[in-house]
């Protein structure tokens, strides 16, 4: 039986790919920081059974110079195969190991391998000048920043699987000059069977009785639960044109004030609260719930009551988190998709419904609050095609490069 280690969770994403290789047959093991309290195993498992093979660590618990690297060793030492991405997966290279198969989770490519490699001369005089228990050392700024290492992750893994996403993104890791092998594999980053049943009963009684009371008073419910995030510039990718969609919605509620619909987010990303003002601003705020950020095990309970969910207006990726999940729940995605950088890499594509403007998605959630029989039709087609082409397929490709 072969041992893997799969270093890094970013999302949570490792943890899925853990518990497909273990019913494979392996002896795969997750090794994690906990980065965020929302991303960690309990947050999407109704068990505790993977308390045996997931395990965190604290080596990046006094910053990347302050790791322990004999410890990492002592860890990761046995194991036959090494999937890495993130944080993590730059102290292990630190640490002397190669990654087999890198995932990139997007700001890893297009912003942490990308800073400087090396501390700039005026700071690396500043650290002899000035003592500082958190200002690292001289000779730690003359080995480089951790960017060195997580680039060094990236460019020497033996493949980097990533499904095919945008001209822009894909420039960025070209820009990397990776030595492996690129392959356009998407990562399979959920679970599916601990969500083919749902018992409500094991979820928060306050988000069932919500959700429920949402049903009861609307016959549509269209779901948004990504973040919110286009008044604030971060960088090139970060941006969900979330407005696009507040402004859409409402103007179906204008243009249809007999519409019994209602719009569901979360209060999650950098502008929530700007969300709200134009809400108020454009008088929907009757129409729209909000949720507080919350599990994935409770989440998926709030795709599975929607009738159709949405993915993002600024850039197009095929497969991201809010809409494998909501296909996985047999449910539509309105989303913006240029469908032409995909089509080399897949033979078909999910259906859905392609807006990006505001006037696009008002029209389309008309079309999709009008016609449940094609919604229910598209859900149940995304569901076989989600299943084949982003967790069947993309596990066999990794089987095989473990088996070769």
């Amino acid at each position: 039986m072969k041992r893997i280690a799969l270093v890094g969770n970013m999302n949570n994403n490792f943890f899925a790919i853990t518990r497909y290789l273990r019913d494979k047959g392996y002896d795969a093991h997750l090794f994690y920081r906990l980065a965020m309290p929302h991303f960690q195993p309990m947050a999407d498992s109704y068990g505790n059974d993977y308390q045996s093979f997931c395990h965190q660590v604290d080596w990046l618990e006094n910053g990347f110079h302050n790791a322990d690297v004999e410890d990492v060793r002592k860890v990761l030492n046995g194991f036959d195969f090494y999937i890495g991405q993130g944080e993590e997966a730059a102290v292990a290279y630190k640490a002397g190991f190669n990654i087999d198969v890198y995932y990139p989770y997007g700001s890893d490519v297009y912003k942490y391998a990308q800073l400087p490699q090396e501390y700039a001369l005026k700071s690396k005089i500043k650290s002899l000048v000035t003592g500082s228990a958190y200002r690292p050392s001289y000779s730690q700024m003359k080995e480089g920043t951790m960017a060195k290492y997580l680039k060094g992750a990236i460019v020497d893994a033996r493949y980097i699987f990533a499904d095919a996403t945008n001209d822009e993104f894909e420039a960025q890791l070209k820009s990397l000059q990776y030595k492996g092998v690129y392959k356009k594999v998407p990562m399979p980053f959920i679970y599916y069977p601990e969500y083919e049943y749902i018992d409500k009963n094991q979820l928060p009684e306050s988000i069932v009785a919500i959700i429920e009371n949402i049903n009861n008073k609307h016959d549509f419910v269209l779901l948004y639960h990504g973040r919110q995030e286009w008044a604030t510039y971060h960088n090139q990718f970060t941006g969900k044109n979330t407005h696009h969609l507040i402004q859409g919605f409402a103007g179906l509620v204008k243009e249809n004030p007999q519409c019994n619909a209602c719009l569901v987010m979360l209060e999650y990303g950098t502008d929530v609260a700007e969300s709200k003002e134009l809400i108020k601003q454009l008088c929907v705020e009757d129409k729209v719930y909000w949720l507080p950020k919350m599990y994935r095990k409770e989440l998926m309970y709030v795709v599975q009551q929607a009738d159709v969910c949405c993915g993002e207006f600024a850039h197009s990726f095929l497969t991201f988190g809010t809409v494998v999940e909501a296909m996985l729940m047999k449910k539509p995605v309105i989303t913006h998709r240029v469908d032409s950088y995909y089509t080399s890499t897949y033979p078909v594509l999910y259906p859905c419904y392609n807006a990006r403007e505001p006037k696009e998605i008002e029209q389309t959630i008309s079309r999709a609050y009008t016609n449940a029989e094609e919604r229910v039709k598209m859900g149940d087609e995304a569901y076989a095609w989600v299943k084949k082409y982003f967790i069947e397929n993309p596990l066999q490709e990794l089987l095989n490069i473990i088996e070769a």
